[in-house]
């Protein structure tokens, strides 16, 4: 069965699951409360991806649509292309239990990667350098013009003091892209604060965007980019990255390809893709809520089962024959337990 956007699954199931009389918008927020629950309960068809990343610091971060890695092979010589260093993913009290935090953060190879938990911006500042904040559309200068409407606030610091997120940019140590002002334009919107040195916050305003837009640090000496915060569009959005750890003594470009667990986000549009295809688990799924906001415990119990049951027999006609197996021999010769990874 192909996915479906929000507004197949919403022909498909208001009037059934949902609130007959909702509007578009109402229906989205029933699946915004919903479907997070669908997706946490298992890795199901469709909710693992595959991305490879690069860094040349001893960190990176995950794309905006992943939860977390599943399994990871490391290309430490990213012009090779020869991904053949599987990695361990450690947990993020790993390197504390065991010898402790290097001085200089970097990790031990031997421990892989490591969780490092989540960072307000994509990318770091590099430690003694200063950079001011550029506001652009996500695709890039010149292929959008920027939204009419909506704000973006930044907390950021220059070693001393913090910004004031409330204050538009164009005041010394304001933090906050008014895009009113851009009139649609596609020109970026620039700080004038340009001695930054580290990010706190970055957090979407209480009108949500009418297009995605991304956060550069630009280097006020260079002019060079790092990324601070990209896909930034739903109200009220504040941003948690992903990140993990990884040796990088030399600071050396590694690519790391990634399996990837797909995580949640926000349904803002009828154009945008419900990834859990399976329109029988959503319906329960809304009639659980329901029975939830009725006070009907045994029957949003019943529903919540029923969802998983669904899921499950999908993952189970997803896989075929590529199921984890364990075969013994009776006969105790040739016996064997087989990788069930």
């Amino acid at each position: 069965m192909a996915t479906l956007t929000v507004a197949g699954v919403d022909d498909a199931l208001r009037e059934i699951a949902g609130s007959p009389n909702a509007t578009d918008a109402e229906f989205r927020k029933e699946l915004n409360l919903a479907l997070p629950r669908l997706y946490g309960m298992g890795m199901w068809r469709d909710l693992l991806f595959e991305k490879v990343i690069t860094t040349s610091s001893s960190t990176f971060t995950l794309p905006t649509d992943a939860e977390s890695i599943i399994s990871a092979v490391v290309d430490y010589d990213s012009s090779s292309v020869d991904f053949s260093s599987p990695q361990e993913v450690r947990a993020q009290f790993h390197d504390y239990n065991i010898s402790g935090r290097n001085d200089d953060e970097d990790t031990l190879i031997s421990y892989g990667i490591v969780d490092d938990g989540y960072s307000p911006t994509v990318e770091e500042p590099i430690a003694g350098r200063t950079y001011k904040l550029r506001l652009e559309t996500a695709t890039g200068i010149g292929t959008q013009v920027l939204p009419r409407a909506g704000t973006v606030h930044v907390r950021f610091s220059d070693g001393t003091a913090f910004s004031n997120p409330d204050t538009r940019v164009d005041n010394t140590d304001g933090g906050m892209f008014d895009l009113v002002v851009t009139n649609g334009s596609s020109t970026p919107i620039t700080s004038v604060t340009t001695d930054i040195t580290s990010v706190t916050e970055i957090r979407v305003g209480t009108t949500p965007l009418s297009l995605p837009v991304k956060i550069l640090f630009e280097d006020s000496v260079s002019g060079a980019t790092l990324v601070a915060a990209d896909d930034l569009q739903a109200a009220n959005e504040v941003t948690r990255y992903r990140r993990y750890r990884i040796s990088n003594d030399e600071d050396k470009t590694i690519a790391i390809r990634c399996l990837l667990k797909r995580r949640f986000r926000p349904l803002t549009s009828p154009d945008d893709v419900v990834y859990l295809s399976s329109l029988s688990a959503i319906k329960h799924a809304l009639l659980g809520g329901i029975a939830e906001e009725n006070a009907d415990l045994e029957r949003a119990n019943y529903h919540w089962g029923v969802c998983r049951n669904v899921l499950d027999e999908q993952l189970d006609a997803h896989r075929g024959a590529a199921k984890p197996a364990v075969r013994f021999d009776p006969s105790g010769v040739g016996a064997f337990t087989s990788n069930m990874m």
